[in-house]
């Protein structure tokens, strides 16, 4: 059944969307009116409406910025890369952002292993550490020793949310950010074995805190792709298990056209 907003739920949106992220948005909206609206329902009302959410809804790097990396990316590296960006456009990024673009497009330098381009000498070349003894003295009874665990660090099973708005589960140690991983995925996994490649888990309610198994469902992403083009995804299980079985259908019949 079709969500119906009424004025005071329109008028709230408009005014309190600003600097938010949808996730934010959905639960404070549900918070206030006592309702239970999805995250996609709230995704959904906001494009229908074309409004604007996120912290910064102005666009910082436009397409000639990413047009003029993929150009100038091959064989330098990343220092020189945000030089050339800065005197280009004259702006002051920072290297991280750059870095940051080269990973979001998968732009490679094609140095290997990042690697020093030939000649480069480093700044220590010669030493034998990076501070004086005296220096050295001062600063030892804070350094961490091998084997030390910040005191901060989450135990193994804990859970913490993502910038996407998806709760995260910590399933071991030592392996940077492949430490955590979302949970629907997580479980999903555990119940009927690794996720294939080229796959994903969705939530068929829409909503993301709802991790029964019946409410996660394995689709291809080209199966994702086609339902995101036909308005398949509802904020109703049965519908949206409809879809998946229409989206599927659709995929082998394009599959089947691109063989003739």
């Amino acid at each position: 059944m079709k969500k119906v907003y009424t004025e005071e739920m329109k008028n709230y949106i408009a005014c309190n969307c600003r600097g938010k992220t949808i996730l934010q948005l959905q639960e404070e909206f549900n918070e206030k009116f006592n309702t239970n609206i999805t995250y996609h329902a709230m995704k959904s009302y906001l494009s229908s409406h074309k409004i604007k959410v996120g912290r910064n809804n102005k666009r910082k790097f436009k397409d000639e910025h990413i047009e003029f990396l993929k150009e100038n990316v091959k064989g330098i590296t990343l220092k020189e890369l945000t030089k050339r960006f800065n005197d280009k456009f004259n702006m002051n990024i920072s290297e991280s952002a750059v870095g940051n673009l080269k990973h979001k497009y998968n732009l490679q330098s094609g140095i290997v292993g990042g690697q020093f381009p030939k000649g480069h000498i480093p700044a220590n070349k010669g030493k034998k550490g990076y501070m004086s003894p005296e220096q050295y003295e001062k600063c030892k009874a804070t350094m961490f020793k091998k084997g030390n665990v910040p005191a901060n660090a989450r135990d193994i099973g804990s859970e913490r949310i993502d910038k996407n708005g998806y709760i995260l589960v910590k399933i071991q140690d030592g392996h940077k950010n492949k430490n955590w991983i979302r949970k629907h995925r997580y479980l999903y996994e555990q119940a009927y074995g690794r996720i294939p490649k080229g796959h994903k888990v969705i939530f068929a309610d829409g909503n993301n805190r709802n991790f029964d198994l019946s409410n996660l469902i394995l689709v291809s992403d080209a199966e994702e792709l086609i339902m995101n083009r036909n308005k398949l995804f509802k904020n109703d299980t049965e519908l949206t298990k409809a879809g998946v079985t229409i989206a599927k259908i659709l995929d082998k019949v394009n599959k089947r056209k691109k063989d003739i």
